[in-house]
């Protein structure tokens, strides 16, 4: 099975604040953490807005983050962070980021390798190009700030419990 970014949005604007948040769909699988724009609504008249993964001049760029949880308890994986996805179709929660905000994402929300005091910004694909200095022009510029592992694991003769995940804290230093 596909691990997927795992995502924590707590100090976010939208989050303290009651900034907007906002109801998206997308044509394909999402993972939380996937940065990108909303792109008018789906259905005339409705409230739930296209989401495109990457940037467009102009446009806002929001964070994808839907709590990882469903009320299907028959199958332990339903409620793993690293195995959860978006399902293309389905709405989700999207965040409106402002200058200030920190959010945590693993390793699998980065292209190339996350490391503190690096800087960051979104890629076509949605997720944060790693780079050594802040790019110029770039809708949203983060800086990487720590590092922490969230959950553990137990390993015995029979089988391993639990799991374990880097996180990286991103604060975001400019937006366009």
């Amino acid at each position: 099975m596909a691990v997927h970014a795992v995502c924590e949005t707590t100090n976010l604007r939208a989050v303290h604040y009651a900034e907007r948040i906002w109801d998206a769909v997308s044509d394909v699988d999402i993972d939380n953490g996937t940065l990108g724009y909303l792109d008018g609504v789906s259905v005339e008249g409705g409230v739930i807005y296209n989401f495109k993964a990457g940037t467009m001049d102009g446009k806002a760029p929001v964070l994808v983050h839907m709590p990882e949880w469903t009320e299907d308890t028959s199958n332990r994986l339903n409620q793993r962070k690293d195995k959860f996805v978006n399902v293309a179709g389905v709405p989700f929660r999207a965040f409106t980021l402002a200058e200030g905000d920190e959010f945590a994402l693993s390793a699998e929300g980065f292209v190339g390798t996350p490391e503190i005091d690096k800087y960051v910004s979104i890629n076509a694909d949605g997720k944060l190009a790693v780079a050594d200095a802040p790019v110029e022009g770039a809708v949203m510029v983060g800086k990487i700030m720590r590092k922490r592992q969230i959950g553990s694991t137990l390993v015995t003769g029979v089988r391993t419990y639990g799991y374990a995940r880097v996180m990286y804290t991103v604060k975001v230093e400019t937006l366009a």
